[in-house]
């Protein structure tokens, strides 16, 4: 694992648009921004940044200013602006050695996945899926798992905690969290590696799936998946885990980590709950747990290694040097 250096005070964060633009959610961006730099950060932006549309550019156009933030030597990290559908339109022009030769972190959660995954399976970089994109951090008062990310980049490498709230609606924490391991004590180490379970679906078997070699390269340790569902029915998130155990990305998993579903929806009358564990009953589960669209989120960083607790009392991430 080729480890970026850290944030430091008054380091440049870069941010770009690799799927949608910001204008429709302009003022929730412009606080974010604020609250990031209150932090200790300062930030340069990409001219695709404050657009809108369902993409904030044509693909070239976005890989360009990703790659202008790439080579910039004062840019310590580089965060997608947000989410949307359409970031696999510039896997294919995508310059893995710039990226490789320029280290630097890159985050971003929801549509992002794509990048931040092949990143870390195609060059063995760590990449950071988020407490939420950009725009997410716009509240007055910053949830624990915000400050949390802040200190991570920074290198404080925080025990996160399972909250006793989660949120009804935007940053509105209010209902009891709780964790579903259907009955188990849950306490695995393992390589984490995931993301948005709606865009990894789309890069199975294509040449920007690199799962096989990566998990290889750390069966020792074993893997930790994390899945944030966005909107996937529960037969869809049954097939496209079935899906995935045949791809062979299982192999070596310790534990499966999936968040709370943003837009839940069924078909047939099935749950979640039932099915998630119909996929995957040989494996350690943790379903409900504190990553995705469903805030909070715990800061994911894919490629390090970390332990996850969880024994009804308490639940609990942290990373092992």
């Amino acid at each position: 694992m080729i480890i970026p250096a850290y944030l430091n005070d008054n380091d440049y964060i870069g941010v770009t648009a690799c799927s949608s633009g910001v204008l429709a959610k302009i003022d929730k961006y412009e606080k974010s921004i604020e609250n990031v730099k209150k932090q200790g950060f300062k930030i340069l932006e990409t001219p695709n940044v404050r657009t809108n549309g369902i993409v904030s550019s044509d693909a070239l156009t976005r890989v360009e200013e990703l790659n202008s933030l790439i080579i910039n030597k004062d840019i310590k990290m580089i965060n997608i602006a947000a989410g949307g559908d359409f970031l696999c339109e510039i896997l294919p022009l995508l310059d893995y050695d710039l990226i490789k030769n320029n280290l630097k972190w890159y985050g971003g959660s929801s549509d992002p996945t794509s990048l931040l995954y092949s990143i870390t399976t195609k060059l063995d970089i760590p990449t950071i899926y988020t407490p939420c994109n950009m725009s997410g951090y716009s509240s007055d008062n910053l949830h624990q798992s915000y400050l949390d990310y802040f200190q991570i980049i920074k290198g404080n490498l925080v025990k996160q905690y399972k909250s006793e709230k989660y949120e009804s609606d935007d940053d509105v924490f209010d209902l009891d969290n709780e964790w579903n391991s259907y009955g188990k004590d849950i306490n695995q180490e393992g390589v984490l590696l995931g993301g948005c379970i709606d865009c990894l679906k789309d890069i199975i078997g294509t040449k920007f799936d690199n799962t096989l070699e990566f998990i290889e390269k750390h069966k020792e340790e074993g893997i930790i998946w994390y899945f944030d569902v966005f909107s996937l029915s529960v037969e869809d998130l049954y097939r496209t885990l079935l899906q995935f155990k045949n791809a062979g990305w299982f192999k070596y998993t310790k534990l499966i980590l999936i968040g709370k579903v943003r837009f839940p929806n069924t078909f047939t009358e099935l749950s979640y709950d039932e099915m998630i564990r119909k996929a995957l009953d040989e494996y350690d589960i943790i379903y409900k747990f504190d990553v995705g669209h469903v805030k909070p989120s715990m800061t994911m960083i894919n490629g390090f290694k970390a332990r996850v607790k969880y024994d009804k009392n308490e639940g609990s991430l942290e990373y092992l040097k």
